[in-house]
């Protein structure tokens, strides 16, 4: 089962370099959401009681997120390309069960926030063609600096709709609360 699950994990990728490089950049992708958790909750709930606040982070979050945006594009365009099939192999999964899960009155069925989510699909297709574009593995017509230049404001203008998007407080504290992990007394 180890040798199977290996063969069909290497099938897109002709090295290990680049499933590395696959696996480094979906992480980063993951990642690039906490400034923008941060900068939400920062707007929804900003009384909100948390383990830690970050100072200047009205600053540092959006700053995070072009970072994290650069470190995607620079994992060149080979690598974006089969993230994005992945990506939308894994909404059609993610839709697909929801769908199923609503129609069957499943209680598990997952609440899907289209409207907060509304960025996404324009984020993850400009960062796609911004990296086609550019001149990490890309066509080459975005110069260097010029495509981190760009990077770094459609970030920006990303991470602001992201935030301005997003859902109202209440869904966000009923998001909090269903996924809470209630304390279980140690005897």
């Amino acid at each position: 089962m180890s040798f199977v699950t290996g063969v069909v994990c290497f099938l897109p990728f002709p090295s290990w370099q680049q499933l590395v490089s696959f696996i480094t950049s979906a992480s980063v992708l993951m990642y690039a959401g906490a400034p923008l958790a941060y900068g939400v909750f920062a707007d929804r709930l900003p009384h909100w009681e948390r383990p830690y606040r970050l100072p200047g982070g009205k600053v540092l979050s959006p700053l995070s997120f072009v970072v994290a945006d650069l470190i995607i594009y620079w994992s060149t365009w080979d690598t974006l390309w089969r993230l994005g099939v992945a990506i939308v192999l894994g909404y059609v999964l993610l839709g697909g069960y929801a769908w199923y899960a609503t129609r069957k009155g499943l209680p598990d069925a997952p609440r899907l926030g289209w409207k907060a989510a509304q960025w996404l699909p324009v984020y993850l297709l400009g960062m796609g063609v911004i990296s086609w574009q550019g001149g990490f593995g890309g066509q080459g017509h975005l110069a260097l600096w010029w495509d981190m230049l760009v990077i770094a404001v459609f970030s920006l203008a990303i991470y602001y709709w992201a935030r301005a998007s997003a859902s109202v407080s209440g869904e966000i504290e009923r998001s909090i609360e269903e996924v809470a992990v209630a304390e279980v007394p140690v005897h």
